[in-house]
Parts: C-alpha cells; sequence; structure tokens
C-alpha cells in the first residue's frame, strides 16, 4: 500500500493482522494540531486519548490494538488504529477537520481494500487466451507451428498474472 497523507500529516502505516493501522499519536496530529477550539492546555495525543477512552466499548477488536513498538523514549506499547477505527474517532472528534478525516479515512480504506483485485481479471485474459489458441492448435496443422511460438510468452503472461495474486489472509 502506498503511503498515506492527509492534510500535510505523512502516516506510518503499520500492517497488523494484515490490515493497515496508524498510531494514536499521527492521528492526534491530523485531528487537533490545527484546532483552535477546545481546552488548549491538552496536547492533540491527550485528547484522541481522551476521546478513546470515553467511547473504547465502541471499537472492535479489529479497530484498536496495542502493539509494542520503538519509540524515541525505547520500546513502547502504541495504540494503534485501523482505518475503520481511524474513522470511528473522527465521528467522535469535534474539530473542524473531522469531517474531512472521516471522509478520507473511508477513501482510504476503500482503496486498500480495492488494492489488487485486477490480478484476477488480468489471469483470466491471459488463461482464457492461452487455452484458446492450445485448442485453435490441435483443430488443424497449420495452427501448430503459430502455437509453437505464441505459447512460451502466452503461458509467461498467465504466470505473471498469477504471480500478481497476493492473497492476504488475517489470522
Amino acid at each position: 500500500m502506498k503511503k498515506l497523507t492527509f492534510n500535510g500529516t505523512e502516516f506510518n502505516v503499520i500492517q497488523h493482522t494484515g490490515q493497515p493501522y496508524l498510531t494514536l499519536q499521527e492521528v492526534a496530529q491530523a485531528l487537533y494540531a490545527k484546532d483552535k477550539g477546545g481546552v488548549q492546555s491538552d496536547t492533540p495525543f491527550n485528547r484522541v486519548r481522551k476521546l478513546y477512552r470515553r467511547h473504547a466499548d465502541e471499537f472492535r477488536a479489529d479497530m484498536t490494538a496495542l502493539v509494542k513498538m520503538q519509540t524515541v523514549g525505547g520500546v513502547q506499547e502504541v495504540r494503534i488504529f485501523s482505518l475503520r477505527g481511524c474513522h470511528l474517532l473522527g465521528m467522535f472528534a469535534r474539530t473542524h477537520v473531522a469531517k474531512e478525516f472521516r471522509a478520507w479515512a473511508l477513501d482510504a480504506l476503500d482503496e486498500y481494500l480495492n488494492e489488487g483485485k485486477g490480478w484476477q481479471q488480468e489471469f483470466n485474459r491471459a488463461w482464457l487466451q492461452y487455452t484458446s489458441e492450445r485448442a485453435m492448435a490441435s483443430l488443424c496443422g497449420k495452427g501448430l507451428r503459430r502455437w509453437q511460438g505464441k505459447r512460451g510468452p502466452l503461458l509467461n503472461k498467465a504466470n505473471e498474472a498469477a504471480g500478481n495474486a497476493q492473497i492476504v489472509i488475517p489470522l
């Protein structure tokens, strides 16, 4: 998956259970860094942490997790959120960018879910072309010589399309 960026905040995507997750710190930067309203004494990190704690019962297990990560202060447990979890945080946040953030999280999720689906259509086309050419070769003598020249490239094309299939099975 490519880098995710929202309003100048570039996220370091963490792969967890086969899904992209973002850290609480980075989500806080996106939601509250430029916010003019609210309690000014709270950092964006604390605001999102409190927001999550108030609504923790609404987050499913696949929306957030605690993982050990290397930070500036050493290895620590860090709260991460899936794109669905980020969308839910955006629903609870009351900032001027929350609406944009919610839409961005859904768009990023759609893009992630649809990423790589074109390989199957590509493989089906290549395999259909390979098998139909092979069938024509067996019908007539002239087709056999042509088939011998086309067989390698067609099979390579089908194998390449099959190689693009990267199936992720969440455990």
